[in-house]
């Protein structure tokens, strides 16, 4: 394979450029202004996308995290503070064994309102709080959001807005 000399590259570039009239150069130009413009207005749609989603968005925190006496039963109650939601699904980050009693999808969650979400150990061990609960959900234009519920902490994390409606 024949290695590519890079005076002999910038010569060839260089007589390129000069033989270039300049209504060539102009539609050069143009065509670079054109993408430019296209790249700045499908960004400032975006941003205004994201700020119309943070007027409708749920806010959702953890309420109460309880464990049984026991250690094979728990509750995990999250309240929502901010505009109506849909809950769509729920994933258990850091633990295989715990399985949810009653159904997460679908559920509404005016605001003002909370839900209790039932766990139980299938395995042998305890449950105790080290690991996170994550919560999809729904907005009212359909937006779609996931948040994470770190149970140690007793502290819900910013959600994530996923997809936008």
């Amino acid at each position: 394979m024949e290695q590519i000399n890079t005076e002999e590259l910038l010569s060839t570039i260089n007589e390129f450029t000069q033989s270039l009239s300049p209504l060539q150069w102009g539609i050069i130009g143009g065509g670079i202004a054109l993408i430019l413009i296209l790249v700045a207005s499908l960004s400032a749609g975006k941003r205004r996308k994201k700020r119309k989603a943070r007027l409708v968005a749920p806010a959702l925190k953890l309420d109460t995290f309880q464990i049984s006496p026991l250690g094979r039963d728990a509750y995990f109650k999250v309240l929502n503070n901010g505009q109506p939601a849909r809950l769509s699904q729920l994933s258990i980050k850091g633990r295989k064994d715990i399985v949810v009693k009653n159904a997460v999808a679908g559920h509404e969650l005016q605001a003002g309102e909370s839900y209790r979400i039932l766990l139980e150990a299938a395995g042998n061990q305890k449950i105790n709080s080290d690991f996170i609960i994550e919560l999809s959900y729904v907005d009212l234009v359909g937006n779609v959001y996931q948040q994470a519920f770190a149970l140690n902490q007793q502290a819900a994390k910013q959600p994530k807005l996923v997809r936008f409606a």
